[in-house]
């Protein structure tokens, strides 16, 4: 259907008194995402639902609450007759302090008005905090707790710090966080190193190894979720354009069948024999309009899927024009409009179906909606490529909708045209013309009406 110079997409919706049939989300690739938060971070900052679904996104922080209050509870049976009291209360009581402030901003996290009064960036600054505060901890507990005790002690020690910085570094998206836990890698590999522990130098290393490992394993898990990111805003689009779509359909499909239900009704009470046939003439009118509609929303649909295909072959140019011509001559004549033709032998290779659309297209559009007295379609050769041009000397288009004017569902603005169709028209043009390698452009030198030119590849012979 002709691109038709008037009301947004948006307004054309606006004003739809029809149901607006969505499409549910692909909520299980959604949550697949949200489901790599951070080990430390904040559950639902997502969401605007309720406590249920909050919790169930909190599972990570509860599991880390758990693991580092039975941790802190091992440490201080164990490391109590080995570390000074006043080394090992301060360090117990400042990770006991982290605990305190993870759990506090977890439940107020969870709670739907605190949430949504404080912005998603201040639930992201305090996970950041904590994991921070944590990593601290961590990396001072090895000079804490690990000098005084047995090998087997320190051994389990690095093996809890470890799984401590796994989860950190794979769960965290922020590199702040991973930089802190590097931090603690550094301190143990030091520490090993220091005070000779047996097998220091391949511990060293493997501790080196399996931070590095880590790291890339989270450069690998957060890509696959960046790109799964991509392809749920690819179908969010997708769906809301068939959204549109059926919400369009609905609306202007109604317009012209309610129109022509009025003049079977006005030429079925009408005695007057005048009358009456303005009133078949105008139900006639409407039913064209709806089929033009119908085989607007068929092509859209039959591009769509893919199920169009292009057939290319050596086409007369001239004669596809002088075709498009006849067949809107009458809509031209009614317009009031002159088309004017340059002769051209020129040869295209292309699919003549294709092209016979487009053109009729893109001169139909241009009798309905230019507003002009005049439409000139030419043919010209360039670097072995041939150029369809429709050129009118009407309203033309405002600089906002030059930019989008090959959208689907987009339609211009101009108040002074006359409406129309889905906004399909353009869109469905330019990827027929895809479809034979070729281009489909608005020309924006032309500035006393619109030039659209149609680009295929010239035939040698």
């Amino acid at each position: 259907m002709p691109f038709n110079h008037r009301r947004n997409d948006s307004q054309r919706l606006a004003r739809s008194d029809q149901p607006r049939f969505v499409m549910p989300p692909p909520r299980q690739l959604s949550s697949t995402v949200r489901s790599v938060p951070a080990l430390l971070s904040l559950p639902g900052i997502e969401s605007s639902g309720g406590l249920p679904k909050a919790f169930k996104r909190a599972v990570p922080s509860i599991v880390a609450i758990t693991v580092m209050c039975t941790v802190l509870l091992f440490i201080r049976a164990e490391f109590a007759g080995l570390v000074r009291p006043g080394l090992l209360n301060p360090w117990l009581a400042y990770m006991y302090g982290c605990v305190a402030f993870l759990s506090g901003t977890f439940v107020s996290s969870t709670i739907p008005k605190v949430r949504r009064a404080r912005g998603r960036l201040f639930w992201l600054r305090m996970g950041q905090v904590s994991s921070i505060a944590f990593c601290i901890g961590i990396a001072t507990s090895v000079w804490i707790l690990m000098p005084p005790a047995d090998d087997v002690l320190r051994f389990l020690m690095v093996l809890l710090c470890m799984w401590f910085i796994a989860m950190v570094i794979i769960l965290n998206a922020d590199l702040v966080s991973v930089f802190g836990s590097i931090a603690v890698v550094g301190s143990m590999t030091v520490f090993t190193l220091v005070y000779r522990l047996p097998y220091a130098l391949p511990l060293a290393g493997f501790l080196v190894m399996e931070g590095v490992a880590l790291v890339l394993i989270r450069q690998q898990i957060w890509r696959a979720a960046a790109t799964l990111e991509a392809a749920l805003t690819l179908v969010r689009s997708e769906r809301d354009a068939k959204t549109r779509f059926i919400a369009s359909a609905s609306h202007d499909l109604q317009q012209p069948l309610m129109a022509a239900s009025l003049y079977f009704e006005h030429a079925i009470s009408s005695a007057d024999g005048p009358a009456r046939e303005a009133a078949v003439a105008g139900a006639q009118q409407a039913f064209a309009s709806t089929r033009a509609l119908l085989q607007g929303m068929l092509e859209h649909l039959r591009l769509e899927s893919g199920a169009e295909r292009a057939r290319i072959e050596r086409a007369d140019l001239g004669a596809i024009v002088r075709d498009a011509v006849i067949e809107q001559s009458a809509l031209a004549i009614a317009a009031q409009i002159q088309l004017i033709t340059v002769p051209t032998r020129q040869i295209g290779l292309c699919d003549p179906r294709l092209v016979s659309r487009i053109l009729s297209n893109l001169v139909c559009n241009a009798i309905q909606h230019s507003g002009g007295t005049r439409v000139l379609i030419g043919v010209t050769r360039r670097n072995g490529q041939v150029q369809l041009w429709v050129i009118d000397d009407g309203l033309g288009l405002l600089d906002a909708d030059t930019d989008r004017v090959f959208e689907d569902y987009v339609q211009g603005n101009r108040s002074d045209s006359s409406p129309g169709g889905f906004g399909l028209g353009l869109a469905s043009a330019r990827r027929m013309a895809e479809l034979m390698n070729g281009s489909l452009e608005l020309d924006r030198r032309w500035r006393s009406g619109a030039a659209f030119v149609l680009t295929l590849n010239a035939s040698s012979t």
